[in-house]
């Protein structure tokens, strides 16, 4: 009796290499973004905070020139660090969704493969019973057969 072999394993295999290394891409872009919402979220503290302390210094009547200059340089540091942070979330957002993408259009193919895979077993199932009844009917003649020129 011959044995199974799905004709596309082959490019079934690479596509399911292609997959894990798909999903390891798409877990370091996901670590990338939240690496950046992280430093973000880093950013608007140190901007709460740097309001609180100026907030501070002019409760405590210091000397305000100087600290509103203080603070107004520091303020002028976060808000182009929040922006150029804000802008590399939107890159990392759309590199995490082009990974994504790429990822489904290769589960998709590799549950293609699966799909094909299971018609190819059918058949090869139908086959395997048509030789077996085959064989049946061979040995069932052949004892007929037998059993005629004996008697």
């Amino acid at each position: 009796m011959k044995k199974f072999v799905f004709t596309l394993q082959a490019l079934h295999n690479y596509k399911l290499t292609v997959e894990r290394l798909q999903k390891a891409e798409l877990k370091r872009a996901q670590q990338a973004l939240q690496e950046l919402r992280d430093q973000e979220q880093r950013l608007i503290e140190a901007w709460a905070h740097n309001e609180r302390s100026l907030e501070e210094a002019l409760q405590k009547g210091e000397n305000v020139a100087t600290a509103l200059s203080e603070h107004d340089a520091y303020f002028r540091y976060l808000r182009d660090a929040l922006v150029e942070v804000r802008a590399l979330i939107v890159e990392a957002e759309e590199i995490v969704r082009q990974c994504q993408e790429r990822l489904i259009l290769t589960m998709k193919e590799i549950k293609t493969y699966m799909k094909l895979r299971d018609e190819q077993y059918a058949e090869y199932q139908k086959e395997v019973q048509a030789e077996e009844a085959k064989e049946i009917d061979d040995l069932v003649s052949f004892n007929v057969i037998s059993e005629n020129i004996g008697a």
